[in-house]
Formats: C-alpha cells, sequence, structure tokens
C-alpha cells in the first residue's frame, strides 16, 4: 500500500492530549476518503505514562508506530526522527495537543496540487484555532526588527487592524481566506517529504520554537511559496503542554528567537532583537507590577512572577545553542 500521508507527532508528557489527537486523526484523515495515512510519534523520554498509553494504540491502530527515545531530545531532532522513518509522499507535523474539527486529506492534497501548477509548494497550514473557537494566529510574517519592537512596545495590540503594526500576527486579516504567507505554525505543517528533506530537515541548532519560521525561510530562499489553507480547521491548545512553565517557554522563545536572527542575518541583528525582547519582558513587568499594587489580584502578581522568572531563566540558560 502506498501511504500518502505520514503525520509525525512528537510526545512529550501529552497523556491529557495525546488520545483526542489520536481519535481525530483516525476520524478525520486516515477513515475517510481514499489518502493512506500512517502516523509516527516520537517519544522524547515522557514520564507521565504517555508513552506506555501509545504503545497500546499502536496494537489497537495498525498504522501507529512508536519511536521511544531516553531523554528530551528537543522537537526539532525528535521530528527529523519521525521524518526518516516516513513512508508517506507527505509530511503532517502535528502537535499532540490538537484535535481536528473539520476537513480531509484530499482537500490539502488537492490544494497543494493545484497550486504546484504554477509554483514550487513549499509548507502548507490550517487554520488553528484555540479551544473556544477563536482563531490563533497561526500563520505570519517573518520576524524583523521593527516587529519585535511592535511587539516589546505592545502596538500590535493596540493597533492589530493595522497592516504596519499588525504585520507580524497578520491581525489585520480574517484568516478566511487561502493564500500565500511567510511561515506557519509548526504545530500543524503540511510539506512533502522529497522537499522537507531537500531543505535539510528542522535545524537541530534548536531545541523548540522558531524552527517552523527558520525552515520555512529557508524555503523561500530557495523559491518555494507557503500557504495557509483555512478549509482544514484544528483545535490547538496552543502550548497546552509547553506552557505548564509558561516563564520556560517565554525564555525558550526568547533565545529561539535570537538565533534565527544570528542565523539568517548576523550576529549584530540577533543582538539587537534580543534587546528588543528584554525590553519588551522589562515592560511586562513594570505593567503587571502596577496592576498589581493597584488592584492585588492574584492573576496579575501570577504574570509578574513569569517574567521575572523568564529574565532568571534566559540568563542563567536554556537548551538551545547560541
Amino acid at each position: 500500500m502506498n501511504i500518502d500521508i505520514s503525520i509525525i507527532t512528537v510526545n512529550y508528557n501529552s497523556l491529557n492530549y495525546i488520545k483526542s489527537c489520536v481519535d481525530s486523526i483516525s476520524s478525520f484523515l486516515c477513515s475517510k476518503g481514499t489518502a493512506f495515512c500512517e502516523m509516527i510519534i516520537v517519544d522524547n523520554g515522557s514520564s507521565d505514562g504517555s508513552a506506555d498509553y501509545i504503545e497500546r494504540l499502536t496494537k489497537q491502530y495498525g498504522n501507529i508506530y512508536l519511536t521511544g527515545e531516553s531523554k528530551n531530545l528537543g522537537f526539532c531532532k525528535a521530528c527529523n526522527i519521525g521524518a526518516s522513518k516516513a513512508n508517506g509522499k507527505f509530511l503532517l507535523f502535528l502537535n499532540p495537543d490538537t484535535r481536528f474539527i473539520s476537513g480531509s486529506a484530499e482537500e490539502v492534497i488537492k490544494f497543494y496540487d493545484e497550486k504546484s501548477k504554477g509554483s514550487k509548494v513549499g509548507a502548507i497550514g490550517a487554520k488553528l484555532v484555540n479551544p473556544d473557537g477563536t482563531i490563533q494566529y497561526s500563520c505570519r510574517s517573518f520576524p524583523t526588527l521593527a516587529r519585535q519592537f511592535y511587539e516589546s512596545y505592545f502596538l500590535y495590540r493596540l493597533f492589530k487592524n493595522s497592516s504596519v503594526f499588525g504585520a507580524y500576527f497578520l491581525s489585520w486579516w480574517n484568516h478566511g481566506s487561502a493564500r500565500g504567507v511567510d511561515w506557519l505554525s509548526g504545530a500543524f505543517m503540511f510539506i512533502k517529504r522529497k522537499d522537507f528533506v531537500k531543505a535539510g530537515g528542522f535545524d537541530e541548532d534548536y531545541f523548540m520554537y522558531s524552527e517552523d519560521s527558520d525552515l520555512c525561510f529557508r524555503l523561500c530562499k530557495n523559491g518555494y511559496k507557503n500557504y495557509y489553507f483555512p478549509f482544514f480547521v484544528v483545535e490547538h491548545a496552543d502550548g497546552g503542554i509547553a506552557s505548564k512553565n509558561n516563564a520556560l517557554r517565554e525564555a525558550g522563545i526568547w533565545k529561539s528567537r535570537r538565533l534565527y536572527f544570528k542565523k539568517n542575518y548576523s550576529l549584530f541583528h540577533a543582538e539587537l532583537l534580543s534587546f528588543l525582547y528584554f525590553l519588551g519582558v522589562i515592560n511586562r513587568v513594570i505593567v503587571f507590577t502596577v496592576l498589581f499594587i493597584f488592584t492585588a489580584k492574584k492573576q496579575n502578581r501570577k504574570r509578574l512572577q513569569t517574567y521575572l522568572k523568564t529574565l532568571k531563566l534566559y540568563f542563567a540558560g536554556w537548551p538551545v545553542k547560541k
């Protein structure tokens, strides 16, 4: 049997999510239409029992395969391991904290085939929504120093309908139509396997975060075009696993974004980006300090503590190469 799509999922202590993810894949991708799928789950040394649970799923579903690692190798390396074992014509990188809402594999493949007639198609992303149904900004413009400035000083929130200040998140657009975009979230990234391999896969210098924008940037430099396809809808907890420690997540995003600028621009750009990000964290510390003083709300104190811990974690170290 020829495999159309190999779904690559990295599991790290995602027991509360993986069953819903697998069930939705079975319902929306692997049991409807004519596309044949396999799912390769790479476990990054989970300790919550999810690896044992997935092992049982492999016996329940004949097209699910588990690759177990003894430690957390990071998202990028684990994805590359999964891709190396894939047999599908296409790869779908999918977070375990996702659940398919609507759409079919055939629609995505048809969209790919249509677009590939006129250009080299790189990655395709779906419409990601929060558990409450609101839109996630899962397709974005490439990071720039100006866009980091807008983020650090809250301009992207104050003027989200502006095509300038809202450029990074594309917040000025309703995300209701298919269109070419700069980059797409790795929570759902559909790409032809041979093109992923040709691009070198995910850069393993990234532990987690910014690897998706980096891959899409390399694809664009090589003449590929990335697309947002909103007619496949996926619910995404958006860091439901990673945000168990919000400070660690924020520090990881900060350091990975610095690495992205160093790799794709220069060390000077990376240091300036890091300084702008630093200012953004300091601004948030000031805002939540003031809010906590005048409201005494626990939520504001928690946010203040998160950003203070972010500063400590960033300068203390994070498992991403500098």
